[in-house]
């Protein structure tokens, strides 16, 4: 039981070594590699949690997948300093179609992706660590992992701030990204909450389409 709960190791280790191998190719010849180390402390952080599930196999495949995906959007982020990430140059090669263009956006949006991103995919893993680990029932992991979501923006958007007054204006611009938009911050937390319902959202009617089949 405790198997097909957990799914097979073998997929968590070869999630685990695509996300190192990908922070190690993220690093070679970095765009800024002044602020490469801090762009990616939480990166170091996530990767040690992940080696500790890994160990233990506590959590799901799909889990961890979530984990590692939160990451690997953050990891190309950091490369390009999240304000100058050309997503839009990769959709016009591949596609011929500029998002930009045809949303008329004036700033690079890579960070706005990544928050909504950020509270979309955490609901999963979150909830599922209070259902296993802490014997929650699962409507209540759900509503504490849309807190967890809230808690946790509002501290990085905290640790922003932070860094803002400690380092220069220019290390704190490349740091944050905020672009000139003097109301960032909020727009990032409303962001990763969306994202957050949504995936709640999702879940909810899943679940009610499997109890009426």
């Amino acid at each position: 039981m405790k198997n097909t709960y957990l799914n097979n190791r073998k997929i968590k280790f070869c999630l685990l070594l695509f996300l190192i191998i990908s922070l190690i190719f993220s690093c070679i010849h970095p765009v800024y590699p002044d602020e490469i180390f801090l762009q990616h402390t939480a990166t170091y952080l996530m990767i040690g949690f992940l080696i500790f599930v890994l160990v233990k196999n506590n959590l799901t495949n799909k889990s961890f997948f979530c984990f590692v995906l939160i990451v690997v959007i953050h990891i190309i982020g950091a490369r390009w300093n999240y304000s100058n990430t050309p997503y839009d140059k990769w959709l016009n090669s591949v596609f011929g179609f500029s998002i930009d263009k045809f949303f008329d956006f004036k700033r690079n949006q890579y960070d706005r992706f990544v928050h909504f991103m950020y509270g979309f995919l955490l609901i999963i893993p979150i909830s599922e660590i209070y259902t296993a680990w802490f014997k929650f029932q699962k409507k209540t992991s759900y509503h504490i992992a849309f807190l967890f979501v809230l808690a946790s923006s509002l501290v990085y958007e905290l640790i922003e701030w932070l860094v803002a007054i400690v380092l220069s204006p220019e290390q704190a611009e490349a740091y944050n990204g905020q672009q000139g938009d003097f109301w960032d911050a909020q727009k990032d937390m409303a962001l990763a909450m969306f994202g957050a319902i949504i995936m709640i959202l999702i879940r909810r009617i899943k679940i009610k389409k499997k109890n009426t089949l």
